[in-house]
Formats: C-alpha cells, structure tokens, sequence
C-alpha cells in the first residue's frame, strides 16, 4: 500500500512538472517567434510553428543574414526539397555561428531538422544573447565576454537599487563633537 502511495505522489509531482515545463515551452515560443519575426519582416518572412518552419535551414539562414549584416553566401539550396538539402542548410547556419563566434553547445543540426523544440528554443536564446543582448553590452569597458558584461550590468544595477532602499530614510546631522546619523520615522498620525 506505502509503495502504491509513493508511486501515485511521485506521478503527481511528474506530472505538474511536466504541465510546467510546457507551460513555459509555449511562453519562449510565442516569445522566440516574436522576436525571430520582427527581424525576418525585413525579408517579408515570418514564422509560424518554430519546429517546423525552421527544419529546412532557410529561416535560419535569413534570420542569421538580417541579424549579422553578413551573407552566408551561396552555399545552401534555396528550395530544399530532400533531408539532404534542408541538413545542407542547417550545417550552413551552423558554420556561419562558428565563424562568428559564437558557441553551439548540445545542439546538432539533426536537433533542429527533427524539430527538437527544446533545443531550437536554445538555438534562438543563443541568437537572441549573441545579437540582441550582447550587442547592448558593447559599449561595456568592463572586460570579459557578453556573459560576464551582462553580469556586472545586472550587478550594478542591483547594488544601486539596493543601496538606495538602503539609505532612504536616513538623514546626516552634524554636531560640533561628531557626526550623528539616525533613521527618520514616519510621524504618528
């Protein structure tokens, strides 16, 4: 009876973290795709199911153009009719990342072919954090990579928030022997 309980308290578990998982699936979705679409309206594209309008590598490459302000050049078919050709493309995307810089980490052009939508949603987070959040981060002296810019950035800011939560409500007054600091109370009413 314990082991038949246990079972049903651990299936309950799974199941509300697999609902809320895809509950934040669908929210990067929606939110992804936004995105990918206000850049690929330049090229009068859109994209309407990730897993789908991105398998043969053609989005991708356009996404990648408009971002980068670079070709990929001539080394991809533009109407990909076999896996073949769609993989062709989605290669290409992923040694033009490379000569950019930027790191692939888990994902295999397979992932997206198949539609994985975990790890497309990984690919894009990868594109957003390449060239969107790192090139705010630019103008940033503080050393090191687009990470660790966005770190510092999200630090300072929260050591000012904090800092300023901090020393409201104290006032300096000074005395002739020292200085005093106390807190300030709001009057009673």
């Amino acid at each position: 009876m314990t082991t038949q309980v246990n079972e049903d308290e651990r299936q309950c578990y799974l199941d509300d973290v697999i609902s809320e998982n895809v509950g934040w699936i669908r929210i990067q979705e929606k939110t992804f795709k936004r995105w990918m679409n206000e850049h690929l309206k330049h090229r009068k594209l859109e994209v309407e199911d990730i897993t789908e309008d991105l398998n043969d590598g053609l989005a991708l490459i356009n996404l990648l153009e408009v971002l980068s302000h670079k070709s990929i050049g001539r080394h991809y078919t533009k109407k990909p009719r076999i896996n073949a050709q769609k993989m062709e493309n989605i290669v290409a995307t992923f040694n033009f990342m490379k000569g950019e810089g930027i790191k692939i980490v888990n994902i295999d052009s397979t992932d997206i072919m198949q539609g994985n939508m975990k790890l497309t949603l990984g690919l894009i987070w990868t594109l957003i954090f390449n060239y969107q959040i790192a090139a705010n981060l630019k103008d940033d002296n503080s050393g090191g990579g687009p990470k660790k810019k966005l770190l510092n950035k999200i630090n300072q800011k929260l050591r000012k928030q904090w800092y300023q939560r901090r020393v409201r409500g104290w006032t300096t007054t000074s005395t002739s022997d020292s200085s005093t600091h106390s807190a300030s109370s709001p009057s009673p009413r």
